[in-house]
């Protein structure tokens, strides 16, 4: 029998493991071996998941082989899946989470895999090579280094206000809005000799997600999800609502969005993955580009797009990953919605919630998010899950970054309902009990 036949057949999955149990339990159905890239923890979550990973009849037991890898060794990582190549058949692989989107778009390419190919890979890892090559949608920018910072302040200056993005960092880390000369002055006089950032005029708007899937360069799935940030409030720009099908939004503006994005899929020449892209609607109707990532989106957006459809994604990824060309996906009959808190600092007691059939869920208790239940189309407005993402005792502080948020609520309602009244309902029966931090305690 020749070696291929002899072999199980497998795929590849590099992600985080709090969120693959729905493509772990896809993979197990089909009868494939499931082998999984893991980077080093980014938080309390991700801690509390290694203590399951080889828990008998856990979610993550169906894991046939684990590597722990950072997200920059390609070395080792094509060198571990070069030594699974020797034992098994790899039919396939895929990049759930941002930290490994290049590399398994290299590896994909390197070992004759379906995969968003070279360019996507690496351009969507790179924010200042995102402006070059999609300058048309971009807004202008400019590199600052420690050697440029003074000639970037003084292009800045009639410029305000002006948003920063550190280049080396993904997600809101650090990304700040300026709107005073001397505030941006001290902030770059503070960039130490390797640090390189990306800074660009603020620009206006209503921000959405635009999620295009691909497979074989043809886009099969497209999503614009509503965005809401506290930056009303503050000059950061962390992601707090999440509303799928988006409803501030016009149909004339949902059909340009989806062009614009078609095309910058098209410019980067998207092959067979997720283009997860950020974009801010001015009043003209025009869609500027803010960020695009060769992943799916983070945060609770899968479930989402899975309770608002009925159906999950993850399939849908998998067979294209698998070379599969007519995959195609249902369109949404729910609306959906994901909250984040923002409770006072203080140190995390405990969580309630007022609302009959739901308690709060402590994730590190289980180390993986839960899996979704859609309602039938017409079933009432549903709180699915309120979810805490930390430790108790964890020291809350204000919400800068995605990495400060603590507390989620994930509801649905029919597509016509007012979501935004079931949310005001939502807020009044959870309940976050924290300690205040004495002053020489508090965070800084």
């Amino acid at each position: 029998m020749p070696r291929d036949e002899d072999e199980p057949p497998a795929f590849v999955l590099f992600g985080d493991p709090p969120k693959v149990g729905p493509y772990l339990a896809d993979l197990h159905a089909r009868g494939l071996a499931i082998l999984m890239v893991v980077g080093p923890p980014r938080s309390d979550l991700d801690e509390a998941s290694r203590a399951f990973l080889e828990l008998p009849g856990h979610p993550f037991a169906v894991i046939d082989e684990i590597a722990c890898l950072g997200g920059d060794d390609l070395s080792g990582i094509v060198d571990r899946i070069r030594r699974w190549s020797g034992r098994y058949r790899i039919k396939g692989l895929f990049g759930a989470s941002e930290v490994f989107s290049e590399v398994a778009g290299v590896v994909a390419d390197a070992f004759g895999l379906p995969g968003v190919g070279l360019r996507a890979a690496r351009v969507c890892r790179d924010k200042l090579l995102q402006r070059q090559y999609l300058a048309e949608w971009s807004p202008e920018s400019r590199l600052v280094t420690r050697a440029s910072r003074r000639e970037a302040a003084r292009w800045c200056a009639p410029r305000l206000p002006v948003v920063v993005k550190p280049l080396h960092l993904s997600s809101s880390i650090g990304v700040r809005r300026f709107d005073d000369e001397a505030d941006l002055a001290a902030h770059l006089a503070g960039l130490g000799p390797g640090d390189e950032l990306l800074v660009e005029p603020r620009v206006q708007g209503r921000e959405f997600n635009v999620d295009i899937v691909t497979a074989g360069g043809r886009p099969v799935f497209s999503a614009v999800t509503q965005k809401g940030t506290n930056e009303g409030a503050t000059p950061y720009f962390a992601e707090l609502i999440h509303t799928f099908p988006a409803v501030d939004l016009t149909e004339a503006e949902r059909g340009r969005l989806l062009e614009t994005a078609t095309e910058v899929v098209r410019r980067l020449d998207f092959a067979t993955g997720w283009a997860h892209a950020e974009y801010r609607v001015g009043d003209d109707g025009e869609a500027r580009l803010m960020e695009i990532a060769a992943r799916p989106p983070g945060d609770g957006c899968m479930a989402l797009f899975h309770l608002a459809t009925g159906r999950a994604l993850e399939p849908l990824l998998i067979d294209a990953a698998l070379g599969r060309q007519d995959v195609i996906y249902p369109e949404p009959r729910r609306r959906t919605r994901q909250i984040y808190f923002e409770p006072p600092p203080g140190s995390l007691r405990s969580v309630t919630v007022d609302w009959p059939g739901t308690v709060p869920n402590w994730l590190v208790d289980s180390g993986i998010w839960p899996e979704p239940r859609p309602c039938r189309r017409d079933g009432p407005p549903t709180l699915h899950e309120v979810m805490i993402q930390k430790e108790r005792g964890a020291v809350l502080r204000q919400i800068t970054e995605s990495g400060h948020r603590a507390v989620t609520a994930l509801f649905d309602t029919p597509l016509d309902a007012d979501i935004d009244s079931v949310e005001a309902r939502v807020r009044a029966a959870v309940g976050i009990d924290s300690v205040q931090p004495s002053p020489s305690e508090a965070p800084m």
